[in-house]
């Protein structure tokens, strides 16, 4: 087994001190520039790789920085989910942050998740709320650490909160709707405490009934999930056959829909049904589907997630916060 590279290796391969190898790579500290260059390089020649969280226990508590972030996020069959998490850890290392996955398959699962949470030296939380319940956020906040709210608001107005523009996002679907000429409209509605889809359906609805269609079928799925789309039109596989448009309260729903309508019911899409889905997750720009779809911000929501545990972190930022992003509608072929 070859030997662990250490500090001391580096410090003699440089002909430097061992502390200075410890500050060429500590954010701030003192040390030439020239002098770090080579150190780096020396370091990745050799295979050094610092020991961040120890260095960290060993820092006095005012002074400590881990860099690592905790995503707490559940409901990996929504591919909205992996997707999201994606982008939010290449956000933080492009920070120069860690990030922790912390997976809650379930809302029981989360005290669990919050325990282990709590043997790790932390900086902040970004807590992917929209699959779990609204009692989540209060549980997230007894860890007393910075933490950001993705997809559902803080009742309590305690934490920031980062989210699409749900209202705008039924709207823009309906309006698509509207301009295609047709009146025989559903939605297909996740989570019934879902924040997101209750508010895309809001927006949905209000819209549509401004342009004077007020009978809107309201399917109840339960859940994000492709099986739950599936499952759905399984049952209401007579309610679909009635109408000209379904907007789904996420992809994921839309695709599950789309296969049970096409295989099993016999429907042409969009020839017979036009479906609209919410998110733009990878899949839906497949061959097999091509979604028209509302794009959530992805991109931004996670960039404005970063900046806002920045401005917890240096206290410039009201915790009641909500930042609410514009979507985009993407017409697509369904």
């Amino acid at each position: 087994m070859n030997k662990k590279v250490t500090a001391l290796d580096v410090a003699e391969y440089v002909g430097v001190s061992r502390s200075a190898v410890s500050r060429a790579f500590t954010e701030g500290a003192s040390i030439n520039a020239t002098k770090r260059d080579e150190i780096l390089k020396a370091a990745q020649k050799l295979g050094y790789q610092p020991n961040f969280f120890a260095r960290t226990l060993s820092t006095p508590a005012q002074k400590a920085r881990s860099n690592l972030v905790a995503i707490l996020i559940s409901d990996f069959s929504n591919p909205y989910q992996s997707y999201l998490f994606e982008t939010l850890s290449s956000v933080l290392q492009r920070y120069g942050k860690q990030p922790m996955l912390l997976n809650v398959k379930q809302a029981e699962d989360l005290e669990a998740a919050l325990m282990r949470l709590s043997g790790y030296q932390v900086d902040g939380v970004i807590a992917v709320m929209g699959s779990l319940p609204i009692e989540s956020v209060a549980q997230c906040q007894k860890l007393s650490l910075p933490l950001v709210t993705l997809g559902r608001s803080d009742p309590a107005g305690q934490s920031p909160s980062v989210q699409t523009d749900n209202y705008y996002a039924g709207h823009l679907a309906a309006n698509y709707f509207i301009e295609k000429g047709l009146s025989r409209i559903g939605f297909v509605a996740g989570r019934t405490d879902g924040q997101a889809s209750n508010e895309r359906f809001k927006g949905f609805y209000e819209t549509l009934c401004k342009s004077g269609i007020s009978e809107i079928v309201r399917l109840e799925a339960g859940r994000y999930g492709y099986r739950a789309g599936y499952d759905i039109a399984q049952q209401e596989g007579t309610a679909l056959g009635r109408l000209e448009g379904v907007f789904c309260a996420s992809d994921a729903l839309a695709l599950g829909l789309i296969d049970y309508c096409r295989q099993e019911l016999g429907l042409a899409i969009p020839g017979q049904l036009s479906v609209i889905g919410c998110d733009n997750v990878p899949l839906a720009n497949w061959q097999g589907y091509q979604l028209t779809t509302v794009a959530q911000p992805v991109e931004e929501i996670a960039e404005q997630a970063y900046v806002c545990l920045e401005q917890v972190w240096q206290g410039q930022l009201e915790t009641n916060t909500i930042v609410r992003i514009k979507p985009a509608l993407i017409d697509r072929k369904t």
